[in-house]
């Protein structure tokens, strides 16, 4: 049990921060978040699921709360599905692929949870992640967190909704892939 909070509390330290390249130095965007900016993905449908990411508009001004959320519905061939991972199976992400990065944590345990077919689930935005006192932007991120609205510094963002579980309890092979993601701008 000890090593499991460990493990918890060494994914929440290291959840949020900059992508920082040789010597502290913040590097440019990545091609594939570059890529996912330019093409926002608000819908993912498969044989299994379809998520939709809920948001009214992409554009808001410095100080303006930033809200969105994600309908999660089992569309498979069955009446229903027992997927496993944490009760909290959608993860939220956050960047703006320089500074600010949210990468979203999560428990470790695998509970089964049952979705029936044709049944909406929804998910509004949680903020989740930690840092480390000594981080250079640790008062940033403080009040990220103690804030309870989404609420971010003029840029561009990549906001995104990621599925955090696997199609059986073996877990190994079985890992579900679905995201959604839509770019916002803060002015």
């Amino acid at each position: 049990m000890k090593r499991l909070l460990l493990i918890a509390i060494m994914i929440i330290l290291t959840s949020c921060g900059a992508h920082k390249g040789e010597g502290g130095n913040v590097n440019e965007i990545d091609a594939d978040l570059a890529h996912k900016l330019a093409e926002p993905k608000l819908q993912h449908k498969d044989e299994l699921f379809e998520m939709t990411l809920n948001i009214e508009k992409t554009a808001f001004a410095k100080g303006e709360p930033i809200e969105c959320s994600v309908s999660m519905t089992y569309v498979g061939a069955q009446d229903s599905i027992t997927i496993w991972g944490p009760s909290s199976y959608i993860v939220f992400y956050l960047t703006d692929g320089q500074r600010i990065e949210m990468e979203g944590a999560n428990t470790t345990e695998l509970s089964p949870t049952v979705l029936k077919k044709g049944e909406k689930h929804l998910f509004p935005f949680q903020k989740s992640g930690g840092y480390s006192n000594d981080d250079p932007n640790a008062s940033f991120w403080r009040s990220f967190y103690e804030e309870k609205d989404l609420l971010l510094p003029s840029g561009t963002y990549l906001i995104a909704a990621n599925a955090d579980f696997s199609l059986d309890e073996k877990v190994v092979d079985s890992y579900y892939r679905g995201s959604v993601h839509a770019t916002i701008t803060v002015k």
